[in-house]
């Protein structure tokens, strides 16, 4: 029988009802067999501001209210072995890399590159190199692992995001482990240093039962800042001075009661001579049932300016609750409602119009000592 001969009766066999064929190994079952990992998420949200007009202060990436966003779109491919090398790299598209970029001076864009490192692991330690999530705080960018729609006070106010260096941890034992790291900068997470001082980082991460663990996160470097905003920039620029930063973090997480987990996050932020951030949140959420939980989330915090400044300070107590429904593994929403307080007139409520007798009037932006919103999130996992 010729070759095309063969070739045809193979094809014909195929397309007969009732006759089965070896299962065609998939891209999916390449990549597991190989180690390599993929995982993802998309994530979309409405939210509804107390006040008026559509922004919400002190928040990181649920400023805007009252539209439809589609928050992140996020694909992680790693190869983590137990030994030897590997890599991880995360890519997020949505509104939400607008912030991204804007924390580490890489422009505007839905596109961004949160976290891109290769990694060596042998002997207890763990080594990475490049791009990678902070140590600091009990919340995460990534909203699939996020407890709330919002994210703390804290986690806007004194805690960077992620990093841009090198970063090696070694674990001891099951009990404790131990990190070390040199990173551009920390108060702003800049891929791009601007000055010759790194930021070092450490941790200590306790876990002396398996219900509780205790983390110790401190970064400590010297970073530019605008003589303007008194805020972290993203590389030399006339005008800027320098200053020593430092930031000291707690979590602490227990989960001994049957469906119940506490935690408590604490930070202080510190630039010399410029301003300080503090504060502390406390977290209890309940699985009520398989598929429904409700949150809890209560901080204290306060932004204070240094004595060479004015020594002006806002104090800040903000409450936030949570429900969540997961009808599968790969799907929650999340409904959620938070309320803002202040001592001072700092959350904005619109625009008042200010008038200038004969000359007329215009509108300045208004604020009051409260703020809020109720919010709603469908995230879905694969």
């Amino acid at each position: 029988m010729s070759n095309l001969k063969k070739l045809l009766s193979v094809a014909g066999l195929a397309c007969l009802p009732g006759i089965a064929f070896a299962d065609t190994p998939t891209i999916g079952s390449i990549l597991e067999a190989s180690g390599i990992a993929v995982t993802g998420y998309t994530s979309a949200s409405y939210s509804v501001n107390f006040n008026d007009g559509k922004t919400l202060a002190f928040r990181a990436y649920d400023a805007q209210t009252d539209t439809f966003t589609i928050d992140q779109a996020s694909l992680t491919i790693a190869y983590a072995p137990e030994s030897g090398f590997g890599a991880t790299v995360n890519i997020l598209a949505g509104e939400d890399s607008n912030v991204i970029n804007g924390n580490y001076g890489d422009g505007d864009s839905i596109f961004s590159l949160p976290t891109a490192f290769v990694s060596y692991a042998g002997g207890g330690f763990t080594v990475i190199a490049g791009r990678f999530g902070s140590l600091a705080g009990y919340e995460v960018t990534a909203d699939n692992a996020a407890p709330f729609v919002s994210r703390s006070w804290l986690f806007q106010n004194t805690q960077p995001f992620f990093h841009t260096g090198l970063r090696a941890t070694y674990k001891f034992n099951d009990l404790l482990s131990a990190t070390l790291g040199a990173v551009n900068s920390a108060p702003q997470a800049s891929t791009i240093d601007a000055n010759k001082q790194k930021t070092l980082e450490t941790n200590v991460t306790f876990t002396p039962t398996s219900t509780l663990l205790v983390s110790l996160t401190n970064y400590l470097g010297v970073d530019e800042f605008d003589g303007e905003v008194l805020f972290p920039i993203n590389g030399p620029a006339s005008g800027a001075f320098t200053t020593r930063t430092n930031i000291s973090d707690v979590v602490v997480q227990y989960t001994g009661i049957d469906k119940l987990t506490l935690a408590l996050n604490g930070d202080i932020q510190d630039a010399k001579g410029l301003y300080i951030n503090k504060g502390v949140a406390f977290y209890g959420m309940y699985q009520l049932t398989e598929k429904f939980a409700a949150r809890a989330r209560i901080e204290l915090a306060e932004a204070a300016l240094k004595a060479e400044l004015g020594g002006d300070s806002s104090s800040f107590k903000i409450y936030t609750v949570a429900g969540v429904y997961s009808p599968s593994s790969h799907f929650d929403i999340i409904a959620e409602v938070r309320y803002d307080t202040s001592k001072d007139d700092v959350f904005p409520n619109g625009f008042t119009t200010v008038s200038q007798g004969e000359g007329g009037s215009f509108s300045v932006p208004a604020f009051k000592d409260n703020g809020g919103n109720f919010a709603v999130k469908a995230i879905y996992k694969f």
